[in-house]
């Protein structure tokens, strides 16, 4: 499976959208310079994740966003990036699944059909455009060398490098692999998985510059640790005799720890009774504090009653006092006493009510104060139980201690050393021995660390075997086709990533061979990847292979080769172009004239330069946009 490249939009706010739509297999563009050529090379570099903008040019003015739209097996994609720069936004259409249509049908269809290109038929993924390229191109999760020292996973800025050719990169007297020791290694490295499918994550990493003077300074520490370890060796001892030394006082402590485990065999049973009784004093003491308690509760309330009934009394004497009373009419007016006795005040039959609730309540409590007797007596006679049995409790305890004071006296000492100072002797002679062990580990660290300073690491050599050869056999293949007959042998230099023609490097050539042959490198390998099913993204972009060709002195021309004319080259690479079908799909940029025959199979797009005579460049036609709202 490969990335098949559908279509270029430019749009902006009251602009007319702009862009083409690439063939699938075969897509040439052509035109004279400043139409736009080299231009749409830098948007696909941009839109396959580079973080380069297009250069500007004038007819570019208004012109805010440019997309892609590319299919990969029954996916179809569309990238969305600013002209002025920033993040990308990336939409997915899985309903391609849905149809029978093949995928040039279903691009087909995007350009006429209005439903395909509804805004709510595309979904945004939240994914790294760079990421999302490599998982394409069946790179994820390939490692490959960023430096003899470092590994790292395959990015977008591989893919780009060897798929996408720029008119400087063809005409370049520079290596393919980059020219510079921080380039060599990760090209280089892409470069191989492209050619044979297999990745540099079996291959061991030599030390960089830091974890070398890491090396170095664990190196100085381990040579101090060592002087620091026999600083705390007393003078004239060795190991053997610090082993012996410990082994006797371990002897003497183990005979001492077994005396003391028989005497407290021994006091075991008296010591489990002290636990028991204590764990029960304990126990009687809560019950006793709680019952204190209680007790002091029943009588704090049997007071209570008493005073509620001192209250209720009072209360009774004083409604009886008022029912005596004799009735007076006033001494102001004569009213009788009924007459001023205002609403709420008491009334004979109201005082009467009233002292039969108090008699109602007094005896209410004089029940409840009854009842309370019985249960204060009750928790006296629980609390003085409960003291007894703590009082037993403690005596007992006391008695249990005293018979274990007595069993301890009795015991007989059978050794005079003193187990303190015993253990601080072994303590000493445990930290003389660690040093020992301490300064022996060192001397092994040591030793690691000096082979491992001295260890050479051998070069890394890629070897394409079969791979290379097959590559080269394309090439050659096809630059005879393009018109170099006198070509008699093309070899692959896995180490260089380049050509080798008739025994002599490509970059040795002058510029218009060397772009040539750099194509035929660039076509070969992607047609031997994607045929043995090994990691590529499937199209390449290939700008101006022709024009270098061109535009070379005639006095100068490389007579190694066969003094081909440009018309035979030019003739011969349209018409092997027409004819290709595959596997992956070729975008080239030309300047040079195709003849009508050859226009008529290949279906080129024209760039005239002219707005008056076919399409003018990039800009300068209208077209349907990506995106057209519901």
């Amino acid at each position: 499976m490969a990335v098949v490249l559908k279509k270029l939009i430019a749009q902006g706010i009251d602009r007319p959208t702009a862009g083409i739509t690439f063939a699938s297999n075969n897509c040439l563009i052509r035109g004279p310079s400043d139409t736009g050529k080299s231009y749409i090379r830098d948007c696909l570099w941009y839109l396959l994740g580079g973080e380069k903008v297009p250069k500007y040019v004038p007819e570019a003015d208004g012109y805010q966003t440019i997309a892609l739209e590319f299919h990969f097996d029954d996916e179809a994609y569309i990238v969305q990036r600013a002209l002025a720069g920033g993040s990308s936004t990336i939409y997915k259409r899985v309903a391609i699944s849905d149809s029978t249509s093949t995928p040039d049908q279903l691009s087909s269809q995007s350009e006429d059909s209005d439903p395909l290109f509804n805004l709510h038929d595309w979904k945004p993924l939240d994914v790294d455009l760079s990421e999302l390229m490599v998982k394409l191109a069946g790179a994820s999760g390939k490692k490959i060398l960023r430096s003899k020292s470092k590994m790292g996973d395959v990015t977008g800025t591989d893919l780009r490098h060897w798929f996408l050719l720029s008119q400087p990169t063809i005409i370049s007297e520079s290596p393919t692999s980059g020219s510079s020791h921080t380039e060599r290694p990760q090209r280089t490295a892409a470069f191989h998985l492209f050619l044979t499918g297999t990745d540099d994550s079996s291959i061991a990493l030599t030390k960089s510059k830091a974890e070398q003077d890491r090396a170095a300074g664990a190196l100085s520490s381990a040579e101090d640790g060592i002087r620091r370890a026999l600083a705390g060796i007393p003078t004239n001892t060795d190991r053997k005799e610090t082993v012996e030394a410990l082994e006797r006082v371990d002897q003497i402590l183990n005979e001492m720890t077994k005396q003391y485990e028989l005497r407290a065999h021994s006091l075991k049973a008296i010591r489990q009774q002290i636990v028991d009784k204590t764990e029960a004093l304990a126990t009687e003491s809560a019950r006793m504090k709680h019952s204190a308690s209680m007790l002091e509760r029943f009588e704090l309330l049997f007071e209570k009653y008493d005073s509620d009934l001192n209250r209720l009394n009072a209360i009774d004497e004083g409604v009886a006092y008022f029912q005596a009373l004799h009735k007076a009419p006033c001494p102001l007016c004569g009213t009788e006493i009924e007459q001023n006795v205002l609403n709420g005040q008491p009334n004979a039959k109201a005082t009467d009510k009233y002292r039969i609730a108090v008699a109602a309540e007094a005896n209410k409590i004089r029940a409840l104060r009854s009842g309370l007797l019985n249960s204060l007596e009750h928790e006296r006679v629980r609390l003085q139980a409960i003291e007894r049995n703590v009082r037993e409790f403690i005596q007992t305890l006391d008695e249990l201690e005293h018979q274990e004071e007595r069993q301890l006296k009795g015991a007989r000492i059978e050794f005079e050393g003193d187990p303190k100072t015993l253990a601080m002797r072994r303590s000493e002679l445990s930290a003389i021995l660690n040093l020992f062990d301490e300064v022996e580990r060192l001397h092994i660290e040591i030793e690691k660390l000096k082979s491992s300073k001295q260890k050479k690491t051998a070069p890394i050599s890629r070897d394409g075997g079969n791979a290379a050869a097959e590559v080269a056999s394309h090439a050659k293949s096809m630059l005879i086709d393009w018109g170099f007959k006198d070509i008699t042998s093309v070899r692959l230099d896995t180490d260089e990533c380049d050509l080798y023609i008739n025994e002599r490097e490509r970059l040795s050539y002058g510029a218009g061979k060397r772009g040539l042959f750099l194509t035929a490198l660039t076509i070969a390998l992607m047609r031997h990847s994607l045929k043995c099913g090994f990691p590529h993204l499937g199209v390449v972009v290939i700008d101006s292979p022709l024009k270098a060709y061109a535009d070379q002195d005639p006095s100068e021309s490389d007579k190694s080769i066969g003094d081909v004319p440009l018309a035979a080259v030019k003739d011969n690479f349209y018409a092997w172009l027409a004819g290709w079908a595959g596997p992956g799909q070729i975008i080239l940029l030309e300047n040079e004239k195709i003849s009508a025959e050859t226009a008529e199979v290949l279906k080129p797009i024209q760039f005239t330069r002219r707005n008056d005579q076919g399409r003018a460049g990039f800009y300068l036609k209208s077209v349907e946009p990506l995106f057209r709202d519901a």
